[in-house]
């Protein structure tokens, strides 16, 4: 009898011992995340400011801290450099980070394409294939990612770069200067730049580098690896409360644009701010699809050989290391 209750009473500590661990592990992970965002408030920033409007994140159990950026090139380095938890940023600024030895890893990628792109205005200018730049004045401007995006387009298209005629401009310049004349295209994102150019009751003439062999990738989410080791289940949280605030800005891109102008400084009216989103959502897996998120080996493959054959990645780290799959919600 003794030797009954000794048995039951071991199972009893055993079972609150496995308890305790599991309490234990569990407030190990915190629930903390100091987000880095690419750039400053931009159209495509709300689904951010939805997820605590909404309490997404705090429902979630995660206190998230957003900051603004200032470019994925800053922000992938900030990132790698522990200063940040996550960040959200261009793939391609992520891919070279790793690829210098950055301790980061892609996690998600919605954007999977590229909206690097040369626009005009219908009317004045005609983009029929890479052949038709030749001639136009190009306003790019240089290090900057449509600095990158030429270099590669040069490359993947068989347009030699000397032909064209590229004229340097600030990034903040280029608009003016495609408004005043001085230039007749500008390189750079496409739903930007179509959006500024409606703003005008103008069209825009676009010519997408992607329809054109150009194979980098867009917006997407990284991790510091430190930070994603010790703390899975919280970018996991994190992952699938961001997805449904993309939903809602999905479904009405208008009330998050609203959302937008009520809480941050945004450059522009709400029309703009919509077509800017719509044009996000056009390179972009749809929010409520299963596959939201999710990573190919085949566009991570094409991304670092593309990079390497231009002298942008010299690493020849395996894929895994670069991106995984694990964290996106099912």
């Amino acid at each position: 009898m003794n030797w009954l209750r000794s048995k039951a009473a071991n199972a009893v500590l055993g079972l609150l011992a496995g308890v305790m661990m599991s309490v234990s592990g569990a407030h190990a992970e915190t629930n903390k995340i100091r987000l880095l965002l690419d750039w400053a408030w931009l159209p495509y920033h709300s689904p951010f400011l939805i997820a605590q409007q909404k309490n997404y994140y705090r429902d979630a159990g995660l206190d998230v801290t957003l900051e603004q950026g200032r470019g994925s090139a800053s922000t992938a380095l900030l990132l790698s450099q522990g200063q940040f938890d996550i960040a959200h940023l261009n793939i391609t600024n992520a891919a070279q980070m790793i690829g210098k030895g950055g301790p980061i890893k892609v996690v998600s990628i919605y954007q999977h394409k590229s909206g690097a792109s040369f626009v005009g205005i219908k009317g004045k200018v005609k983009l029929d294939d890479p052949k038709s730049l030749i001639g136009l004045r190009i306003g790019s401007t240089p290090g900057g990612s449509d600095g990158l995006s030429l270099k590669i387009f040069g490359k993947t298209s068989g347009i030699d770069a000397s032909k064209l005629n590229i004229i340097s401009l600030d990034a903040n310049a280029k608009t003016a200067a495609l408004f005043g004349g001085k230039i007749d295209v500008v390189s750079g994102d496409a739903p930007a730049f179509n959006s500024y150019v409606r703003a005008t009751g103008q069209e825009p003439e676009t010519l997408l580098l992607s329809d054109y062999g150009l194979p980098l990738i867009g917006f997407g989410f990284a991790v510091n690896d430190d930070f994603l080791a010790k703390n899975p289940e919280t970018v996991k949280k994190f992952l699938a409360a961001t997805k449904k605030a993309f939903q809602d800005e999905e479904k009405d891109t208008a009330a998050a644009c609203a959302l937008m102008a009520k809480e941050v400084h945004l450059a522009g009216d709400q029309k703009r701010c919509v077509d800017y989103s719509k044009g996000i959502f056009a390179l972009s897996t749809p929010p409520s699809a299963s596959d939201w998120g999710m990573q190919t080996e085949e566009e991570w493959k094409k991304l670092t050989d593309t990079l390497r054959s231009v002298g942008e990645l010299e690493s020849d780290k395996p894929l895994s290391d670069y991106y995984t799959n694990d964290f996106v919600a099912k």
